[in-house]
């Protein structure tokens, strides 16, 4: 048997009990073992030495007892998940129920510019007025600025009069 394809078939779990009790014998009787299978010599070595047994039947009752738990807690859970799922997609399925009925209830609103008169004439009649108070007041402070710009024109004199002395 190829001992190097048994070792690698051992590390990765693969070995049937027969292959595994070929590799102990093997590396326990054989002295001139390979300088890279030194190490795997001791591992057998020590599990040679270390042999531990199982009562009878104690795996199989613990696999029970971890898989009995295991399906309690998965379940549970899932139920309470499974409930609060359907919590949360109610409650949604609800607030968009309000938010639609509330858009399609609502009356259309007025819009802010509507027409204020219906006889044509009275609205220009209005409006000449608008724009003439409108350009009375825009008149009355570009004067004002006018007059402004005047005597910043005086000041500036007088300081360069008393500039260049």
């Amino acid at each position: 048997m190829n001992i190097k394809h048994l070792i690698k078939k051992f590390y990765e779990g693969d070995s049937t009990p027969e292959e595994e009790r070929y590799l102990t014998t093997y590396f326990l009787n054989e002295d001139n073992v390979d300088e890279h299978l030194k190490e795997d010599q001791q591992v057998f070595r020590l599990l040679h030495d270390i042999q531990i047994q199982i009562p009878a039947r104690v795996s199989i009752r613990l696999e029970k007892a971890i898989f009995l738990r295991a399906d309690k807690t998965d379940s549970s859970r899932y139920n309470f998940a499974k409930k609060i799922y359907y919590w949360i997609s109610s409650a949604a399925a609800i607030v968009f129920l309000c938010i639609g009925l509330f858009f399609a209830t609502r009356e259309p609103s007025v819009p802010k510019m509507a027409d204020t008169f219906s006889d044509p004439k009275e609205a220009a009649l209005v409006a000449e007025q608008t724009l003439a108070y409108i350009s009375a007041h825009l008149n009355n402070g570009l004067n004002k600025v006018a007059d402004a710009e005047h005597e910043f024109e005086k000041v500036n004199q007088l300081l360069n009069k008393h500039l260049n002395k």
